[in-house]
């Protein structure tokens, strides 16, 4: 039953997603590895194997070739507190994404011939890049493949460290184990620097979605959320509606806080989600594959207010930065990243998954805004020593990723862990195949985009805000 939910979900997501701009926390985080063995990728978690010959044939795109035993390097940051990014295991340890990742790269290195080493110690978010930058400018070869998070890559990138991915004969960036999305939107004038798939869970982790609470939804006789995004019909003034109707001053006193209830608990990067969620990044692709801003179009400016006017209100919207008020009971609504879906496995009420609302019905797909400095990109440095052989190996991790460690992620650490239901489970294939960028906001020019949360919370208008920046 849960296969049929997620491939019905999938193909309505794929019907709503129409031309146009394609595409837990915002805060900051404060050796050599073992080889597989064929025992090891027996062991393979059942919810890891494939089901349909689609999902067998995928294997078939891995390259073909045999690197004689030869060592591959990578680099990545590992896990933080919220977050999960770690793209090796160092043994089998029963639990399924640990796993699936350990056999993936066992894999991996069973089909190429080589020993695969990765380098996940960088813990602090900031050091990463700033090593990946030293290492590449002091010519330092030692890595083959780099997973710098986005805002760090684009600025890496316009210091000309990273090769265009396009020029990889050993790279089919076409294959549906890349992010298409990302793909289209970050290839500018024929250049493309980073791939997105799922080598890094990072991206699902920050992708930012709405949580609701089943037992709220009952008690206050409001409508089914799964029901309404498949009708089209899950917009901001519907999800208002719905948050106005369960916002109480609990106590009585006139002064709302943690002991009352909220329409929404989320914090203020839901602000920009919103924006995206609308169809409305700051900053977009023309038909030439030119870089456009939308900023000083007329239904920009209109999403803008109607945020403002709407999901700033301090009386139905709580600012929490860790969902306690959700976690609690006590918010309808919760805006906040992928990941958060586990870490709130504790609640004692059930919650649901959904996409964040369209604008309005007219609006022909929902988008899933992904935070682009916690995703892990995948480069390969101008350093490396045969970018050939980085391709090859890329290529062959993107697959077999989708092979093994995406269906664990869907089926152990979400749908089997922390949702409760196979809707949710359907909705979740909605969100990641929706899943949108925004330029403006990883290269923040002029401030502009990272301004606007702050704004909408004071209730500031833009288009004045705006003037002064946009040159």
């Amino acid at each position: 039953m849960m296969k049929k939910c997620r491939i019905f979900a999938m193909l309505l997501a794929v019907l709503m997603l129409a031309p146009s701009f394609t595409s837990c926390s915002e805060k900051k985080d404060e050796g050599q590895y073992p080889t597989g063995t064929d025992a090891a990728l027996n062991e393979t978690n059942a919810a890891t194997e494939p089901e349909t010959e689609a999902e067998t044939s995928l294997l078939d795109a891995i390259p073909e070739a045999n690197l004689d035993g030869l060592t591959v390097k990578a680099v990545t940051r590992g896990s933080s507190w919220w977050q999960f990014t770690d793209i090796d295991a160092d043994e089998i340890t029963g639990e399924g994404l640990n796993d699936a990742l350990f056999n993936r790269n066992a894999d991996l290195e069973k089909r190429l011939n080589i020993s695969f080493e990765v380098n996940q110690s960088y813990t602090d978010y900031g050091n990463l890049g700033q090593e990946i930058r030293t290492l590449i400018t002091s010519g330092d070869s030692e890595y083959d493949i780099m997973l710098p998070f986005m805002n760090q890559a684009v600025q890496l990138a316009q210091e000309d460290l990273f090769i265009n991915l396009k020029n990889i004969d050993t790279l089919d960036l076409s294959n549906p184990a890349w992010d298409q999305n990302a793909n289209n939107y970050f290839d500018i004038e024929g250049k493309l620097f980073f791939g997105i798939s799922d080598i890094s869970l990072a991206k699902n982790e920050t992708i930012w979605t709405y949580m609701f609470n089943k037992r709220m939804i009952n008690d206050y006789e409001l409508e089914n959320p799964y029901d309404l995004v498949l009708e089209g019909k899950w917009t901001y003034d519907k999800s208002f509606e719905m948050m106005e109707k369960v916002t109480n001053d609990v106590d009585g006193n006139g002064v709302m806080d943690k002991k009352d209830i909220y329409g929404l608990a989320t914090h203020e990067a839901n602000y920009y989600a919103l924006l995206v969620a609308a169809g409305e990044p700051v900053a977009g692709k023309d038909n030439d594959n030119k870089i456009v801003i939308n900023a000083e179009n007329e239904r920009f400016i209109n999403v803008y207010d109607k945020i403002r006017q709407l999901f700033a209100s301090k009386n139905d919207t709580i600012i929490e930065y860790q969902g306690e008020s959700f976690i609690a009971g006590n918010s309808l609504l919760c805006g906040q990243v992928l990941a958060c879906v586990r870490l709130y496995r504790v609640m004692e009420d059930d919650f649901g998954l959904i996409p964040l609302p369209k604008y309005d019905e007219a609006q022909s797909s929902y988008y899933s805004y992904v935070i682009p400095y916690e995703v892990a990109a995948s480069v390969i440095p101008i350093t490396a020593k045969d970018p050939e052989v980085s391709g090859t190996v890329l290529q062959a991790l993107a697959i077999l990723s989708d092979y093994y460690v995406t269906p664990a992620y869907y089926e152990i650490t979400i749908t089997g862990k922390g949702l409760r239901d196979e809707d949710s489970a359907a909705m979740l294939d909605i969100i990641r195949a929706t899943a949108t960028y925004d330029l403006a906001r990883m290269f923040d020019w002029g401030g502009v985009a990272s301004g606007i949360p702050t704004n909408i919370i004071n209730d500031t208008e833009f288009t004045s805000y705006y003037s002064k920046r946009k040159n």
